[in-house]
């Protein structure tokens, strides 16, 4: 091949410099530019310069690309950089490239003729050069020479970084040595700052112990003083009793002395007057004598009673005197010790006095401390509670970035397929030319590219058949793209029935009579099929709703506030879902039910436990299953009559309350309690019913469950009838008619309220400052609703909700799926309203939920309010409309009668003979023509198949042709001997040469030698002539194979079919057009004729004979003549059949249907369908004699080609056999010896017929590239997981566990499909103390479907990596015993993939050191793992894999 560019170069473009090597000659593509310039494509080559100098060579290629691109030769910087630095081998494949193009630009003879004449043919090239688009050039142009000057540096360039490199190094190296100190002194910060909280908390810890110990060391002393104060006072107390009670007994002891001594006086008197007895008179006088002497006594006995009395009482004066005297002493003694108690009492209660305002002040100070402890710790938690508002916030930027990224890459897939697309289109184009052998594209090719592309399906490949046998061939990819053929078939269906495409050859006309028709039968049992339809059994209550938000946007708290107004039943997903579960585990565990166990809750339940059990999510339909059943149980269903006395006996028994506005409390500023408790007045007694809560969230749901409540379709999908009606019209149009848009009817959800967020932070807001407290069972918040801080210890005993509830951490993740739903949700409650009179409400309504939430329960509350009102005015509206219904039933009836009765009146009656009267069809009728329609439509689509049949053939034929084509120039090039003979005598000729070099020089010997040559030229020519002659044996055998005639006997049994078809339609279509009429005229519904004969195709070896034989056959057929039969038997050969009998009997018919049928409509559609067939088959005839002409004219071409190919091989080879005669001769002469390297390059123009290739250039291999696969992560994905890993990974080269596994689960690429939690179980493997090692991790992702070594591979890979530490070559050509598991396939016309190479990259990446050194030891220690697979032992924790 080289000396045959040389010979192009030197001897036919003839550049200015002698090409002696490619490598040198052409590495500052100067030759290039002149080359390319000779053929007219460089028109600039004066700014071209043949220096060998870097600014020279970046000029000159700099010029070349935009070339090399617009001939479309493979170029880009590292080919240039190649060329450049003279790599052996690139610039001759890329003056390869160059010559094949050339070839199509200008062809060889051309260049011949130039050679010759310095002129071009005026010919139009073969190859069309395409204009190039100015900015993406100068873009790509501009790319090109930044990489190609990065690899071509200027030598001062490169000195320049060498010298600054050592200063770059350190620049680094201190820039590193910066951060590390600054994260150093960041960690230390924060320390620092941890640890003075936890010392200012312990200090606040200990004051508060030393205040409870002094407030209780006081409360001991006041309590110690009160006891002795009490003592005291009882001691007094008893002191004075004491005094009292001696000073009573003192007094009682004297008095009972005194009367004691009065008694003894008395009994010793009468004692001594019974002594003395005496007589009366001396009795008197001794009486006498005693009273006297009695008187004498009592009065001395008083006087001395007086003196005792009298001593008596100076004794008692002095005693008592005395006793005073000590009595005094003792009072003054009491005295003091009184005053002395006295004192001390005022000391104790001053003292008592200054405790008590030292303890208060002491209280007073612990309070104090306790709230500013209280409002420290609670400035703590709302810190806390700012920062991880701002942390959650950071995370929604996350996730908003990663939605606009993942919908970036869905658009970047989108592009990137429709670029694929158009290079597929592109390849394809370049095949269909190739393969047709032509510059122009064929429209029907063209048309079917456009409807693939149009409709989003693959494209189809050509087929290149590696056998003779085409049938076994077809039979192999019959299967293939069936899909699309199918398509394709429908849509030249199309064409053929509207005259477009290939079938624009007539004018198309369409019988809209009986498209009417069509769509008349099909209206009208459509109808009554769809009542058949399953009932939904849906039960009515007016209150229905649904509450939609963000999380955390009060959905819960409205619903509940609803739910105790109205009393509605609130339907949230998860309480279902958990109330299905456990009556399926009670129904499994054979628990006791105290109804019948429910058949489809266990079927729904049973589902939902396997997609739970298997890890799965729960599928849409099967929630709004629960959902539905859920209603069906919370409700009965009730007939029109009872709703109605429901809501009538309701509205009676309901006493209505004044309700206030809220223009009523914007006067004095509102109250909210009292706003709150006006509101929660229910005015509307019927209002039973659900409200949904946080459901549905995506736009399939909302459909789905609009199915399911209603079985409403949206606006912008086809109803089942219009697409019944447009499968029908494919085939017969009806008239044009106007689509009245469907009215926006009430929604199965009725009312969709979504509480609107000005933001996320709200949301998130409200989440996280949530605490609670178990004590009191209080909820407060941080922001809105902060706890108290004279409350001590509150704060400390409150707990975070935020912490409690897991489900909460996904609230980010929740609201930003929602905020890229919403969008749809709306646009599907759009389409739906509620109506009652000029009252409507829209099916979705946005509320302002930033408010407080007794203001956002207003506005749902009114919006609930109104869609009540309005369902209520709808059933009495209805109730109403019934009634009228029934009185105009009943007005009509007797009408009716009256009409009777005045017809019983009348003697005579009118009636009209001349016409017979219309009846109308009945349903039965209806029901068969409709049946007997779809008979018809289903055999007339039977057509696609036939179709599809031709386009295969045509696909068929084209591709074998080729197939031919390729084949025939692999037998051209086969080698055959001639090799053999010219190294044969090359080696005896050097031989002779070397030994007998005088004898060369003798005219005798050159003679020989030169008869020698002429030997060899005569054995040559055999060759040469033998290979002629099998070559033109070869082609009379394709020629004689009938290959074509047997594919047009194929194409004429496809016509057959189709002609079949066709009549049989327009026989089934008239015969339903008479059925329909002749029941409107109201006669007996007649037969048409079948058919007269059978479709045959004749035999014979004109195609376009047996084409009209064909033709006039089903002409004849459809008119119901009988065909001509031959008798051979007689001379005259044919004998006509009865032809006048059968007209006869034709005439008859038309003339009893002209009779009959008299509707001119029906007759006009039956002649109109008679004239569209006989179109048809016309246009069939000519579409089939284009067609048989073209397969034609494709096989004389061929036959051509196949002639000029052995004409030009044969003139090519001797002429290649002159050449070399001739230089053998040339050395003769000169005496030297042939030279083996130019005899081998002489013996490639030979053998190789390389002048053949410009009709099959060989396309240059594409870049390699990576098959995808969905078990392993690719190269390009692995490098992006290990830097997201190594992003946050930290200086021991650990990672925390929960971030790897969010990590992984956001970053897998759908290689791995698991939860943050399923990878935390994974991960509980590699876990070290709450980290993984990121070395570890990565190496077992890198290696995941590889399999573990075993000991003896393990020890085999340690020997030969030979070492403690091992670079990167090193390490990169050892070979591992993972290569054969990592190695990838070739593709082929592309080059290899090595995925091997990168492994090992990506693993010296992972486990090197600062000093580029890989540690095998450790390296080593992390591939020592159990299992079968690195797969296996990562995940080895999780039963599903």
């Amino acid at each position: 091949m080289s000396q045959l560019l040389m010979v192009w170069l030197n001897d036919e473009v003839q550049l200015s410099k002698k090409v002696i090597s490619f490598e040198q000659d052409f590495s500052n593509g100067y030759l290039f530019g002149e080359l390319l310039s000779k053929f007219n494509q460089q028109l600039n080559f004066e700014e071209f310069s043949n220096k060998d100098v870097r600014e020279a060579k970046m000029k000159n290629f700099q010029l070349l690309e935009p070339t090399f691109k617009t001939l479309r030769i493979q170029f880009n910087f590292q080919i240039a950089d190649q060329v450049i630095k003279g790599k052996k081998g690139v610039a001759m494949q890329l003056l390869y490239q160059l010559q094949m193009q050339l070839q199509k630009v200008n062809d060889p003879h051309d260049v011949m003729m130039h050679a010759k004449t310095g002129k071009y043919n005026v010919i139009q090239p073969l190859m069309v050069i395409k204009q190039p688009k100015e900015q993406f050039d100068k873009m790509e142009q501009d790319f090109f020479m930044q990489n190609l000057n990065e690899r071509n540096k200027a030598q001062k360039s490169v000195n320049l970084e060498k010298h600054l490199g050592k200063f770059t190094t350190f620049a680094i190296q201190q820039a590193e040595k910066e951060r590390r100190l600054k994260i150093k002194e960041e960690t230390e910060e924060r320390n620092l700052k941890e640890e003075m909280r936890k010392i200012q908390l312990n200090k606040l810890q200990r004051n508060m112990a030393f205040m409870e110990d002094w407030n209780q060391k006081g409360i001991e002393n006041w309590k110690k003083n009160q006891q002795i104060r009490h003592k005291n006072k009882v001691n007094d107390d008893k002191f004075k009793s004491t005094i009292l009670k001696m000073t009573e007994e003192r007094l009682v002891q004297t008095q009972q002395f005194l009367k004691n001594e009065m008694e003894e006086q008395i009994e010793q008197f009468e004692k001594r007057q019974g002594e003395e007895p005496v007589s009366l008179g001396l009795r008197n006088k001794m009486m006498n004598e005693f009273l006297r002497k009695e008187r004498d006594k009592r009065r001395r006995k008083m006087i001395v009673d007086q003196e005792k009395q009298t001593d008596e009482l100076q004794r008692r004066e002095y005693s008592v005197v005395e006793k005073l005297k000590q009595q005094s002493k003792q009072e003054k003694e009491i005295m003091y010790e009184i005053w002395r108690a006295f004192q001390c009492r005022q000391v104790i209660c001053e003292n008592r006095i200054l405790r008590d305002e030292n303890y208060k002040n002491k209280q007073e100070l612990n309070v104090i401390n306790q709230k500013f402890k209280e409002e420290e710790m609670l400035r703590a938690l709302q810190q806390e509670f700012s920062e991880e508002v701002e942390l959650q916030q950071k995370r929604q930027l996350e996730i908003n970035v990663e939605y606009k990224l993942h919908t970036r890459q869905q658009n970047y897939q989108k592009c990137r397929k429709l670029v694929e697309i158009l290079f597929e289109i592109e390849e394809q184009v370049y095949e269909h030319l190739q393969n047709h052998d032509s510059n122009q594209i064929n429209e029907q090719f063209t048309r079917e590219n456009n409807h693939l592309f149009e409709y989003g399906m693959d494209l189809i490949p050509y087929k290149r058949f590696s056998t003779y046998d085409p049938i076994k061939e077809m039979k192999k990819q019959e299967t293939l793209n069936y899909k699309q053929k199918i398509f394709l078939a429908q849509m030249e269906m199309q064409d053929y029935l509207q005259g477009t495409g290939a079938w624009n050859i007539y004018q198309a006309q369409n019988n809209y009579t009986f498209g009417n028709l069509v769509r008349y039968l099909i209206e009208s049992q459509f109808e009554i099929t769809n009542t058949e339809h399953q009932e939904l059994n849906i039960p009515y209550v007016p209150f229905r709703g649904s509450l939609i938000g963000f999380s955390f946007s009060g959905k819960k708290t409205l619903s509940e506030l609803l739910s105790k107004k109205y009393g509605i039943t609130l339907l949230c997903v998860d309480v279902i879902i958990n109330e299905l579960l456990q009556y399926i585990s009670k129904y499994q565990e054979g628990q006791e039910h105290s109804q019948v166990w429910d058949q489809q809750q266990i079927e729904l339940g049973q589902s939902i436990s396997n997609y739970l059990f298997q890890g799965e999510n729960i599928p849409d339909e099967l929630y709004i299953k629960a959902i539905v059943q859920k209603i069906k149980r919370s409700f009965s269903i009730q007939t029109f009559e009872e709703i109605y006395e429901e809501q009538k006996v309701k509205s009676q028994n309901h006493n209505q309350r004044p309700i206030k506005n809220i223009d009523d409390f914007n006067d004095d500023g509102i109250n909210w309690e009292d706003f709150h408790r006006n509101n929660m007045i229910n005015n509307k007694p019927y209002c039973k019913g659900w409200l949904l809560v946080g459901f549905p969230q995506t736009y399939d749901q909302a459909k789905l469950l609009e199915k399911y409540l209603t079985n409403i379709q949206p606006q912008d999908e086809p109803t089942p009838l219009e697409a019944r009606l447009q499968e029908a019209a494919k085939i017969v149009k009806p008239n044009e008619y106007r689509i009245v848009p469907r009215t926006k009817q009430e929604s199965g959800v009725g009312i969709c309220v979504y509480l609107e967020m000005p933001s996320n932070e709200m949301c998130l807001r409200r989440a996280i400052g949530r605490r609670y407290d178990n004590h009191n069972h209080s909820l407060y918040h941080l922001d809105t609703n902060p706890p108290p801080v004279d409350n001590a210890p509150l704060i400390e005993r409150i707990k975070s909700l935020y912490e409690v509830d897991n489900l909460q951490q996904q609230i980010s993740d929740k609201n930003s799926y929602f905020m890229t739903q919403i969008q749809g949700l709306q646009n599907w409650y759009n389409c739906f309203e509620s109506k009652s009179g000029e009252n409507i409400q829209n099916a979705f309504v946005n509320v302002d939920a930033s408010n407080n939430y007794e203001r956002v329960f207003y506005d749902v509350d009114q919006i609930f309010q109104n869609f009540l009102q309005i369902q209520i005015n709808n059933i009495q509206q209805k109730f109403e409309d019934q009634q009228n219904k029934i009185l105009e039933q009943e007005q009509s009836l007797k009408q009716q009668l009256e009409l009777e009765e005045q017809d019983k009146k009348c003697q005579f009656k009118q009636v009209t003979l001349d016409t017979l009267p219309v009846k109308q069809p009945s349903q039965t009728l209806l029901k068969y023509l409709h049946s007997f329609w779809n008979v018809i439509e289903n055999k007339y689509m039977s057509l696609q198949i036939i179709f599809k049949g031709f386009r295969e053939q045509r696909e068929f034929i084209t591709n074998y042709q080729m197939d031919i084509q390729r084949k025939f120039i692999d037998l051209i090039n086969t080698p055959d001997e001639k090799f053999f003979f010219i190294r044969n005598f090359q080696e005896q000729y050097n031989e002779f040469v070397l030994e007998n070099p005088d004898l060369c020089e003798e005219e005798v010997c050159k003679e020989e030698l030169h008869q020698r040559v002429d030997d060899l030229y005569d054995q040559l020519i055999d060759i040469i002539d033998q290979k002629r002659d099998d070559l033109i044996i070869e082609k009379t055998q394709i020629q004689t194979s009938q290959f074509i005639e047997n594919e047009i006997d194929l194409y004429l049994q496809q016509l057959k079919q189709m002609l079949v078809v066709e009549l049989d339609r327009v026989t089934n279509s008239i015969q339903l057009l008479n059925d329909y009429y002749g029941t409107l005229e109201g006669i007996e519904l007649q037969e048409i004729q079948p058919s007269v004969g059978e479709l045959q195709i004749i035999d014979g070896d004109d195609p376009q004979i047996r084409l009209d034989k064909l033709i006039a056959d089903v002409l004849r057929i459809f008119a119901g003549e009988e065909e001509i039969i031959e008798d051979k038997t007689k001379k005259g050969g044919k004998q006509p059949a009865k032809k006048e009998e059968k007209k006869g009997k034709k005439g008859k018919e038309e003339e009893i249907i002209k009779k009959e049928l008299q509707n001119t409509e029906g007759i006009n559609a039956i002649n109109l369908e008679k004239q569209i067939f006989k179109e048809r088959v016309d246009v069939i005839r000519r579409y089939a004699s284009q067609t048989i002409r073209q397969y034609k004219q494709s096989a004389d071409l061929l036959y051509t080609k196949l002639d000029e190919w052995i004409h030009y091989t044969y003139l090519t080879e001797i002429k290649a056999l002159d050449a070399i005669s001739n230089l053998f001769r040339g050395f003769i002469e000169r005496g030297e010896r042939i030279q083996k390297e130019l005899q081998l390059q002489f013996v490639d123009v030979i053998i190789s017929h390389e002048v053949l290739n410009f009709l099959t250039p060989i396309p240059p291999p594409l870049a390699a590239r990576e098959p995808i696969s969905k078990d392993r992560f690719s190269i390009s994905q692995l490098y992006y997981l290990i830097e997201d890993l190594r992003a946050i990974t930290n200086t021991h080269l650990l990672i925390d566990i929960k971030q790897l596994a969010l990590l992984l689960a956001r970053s897998s690429y759908e290689v791995i499909k698991l939860t943050p939690a399923q990878w935390m179980k994974a991960l509980k493997v590699l876990d070290q103390n709450g980290y993984v090692n990121v070395r570890q991790i990565c190496t077992y992702l890198i290696l995941l479907q590889s399999p573990t070594p075993k000991e003896e591979e393990l020890s085999i890979y340690q020997t030969q990596l030979n070492g403690l530490l091992i670079n990167k070559d090193n390490f990169v050509n050892t070979p591992a015993w993972f290569d054969e598991f990592e190695k990838v396939s070739e593709e082929e016309n592309t080059n290899y993939f090595d995925r091997i190479i990168y492994i090992k990259e990506l693993l010296f990446f992972v486990h090197k050191d600062e000093n580029d050194q890989l540690a095998t030891k450790y390296y080593l220690d992390i591939l020592n793992v159990k299992g079968d697979r690195f797969i296996d032992f990562l995940f080895q924790n999780l039963q599903e894999l």
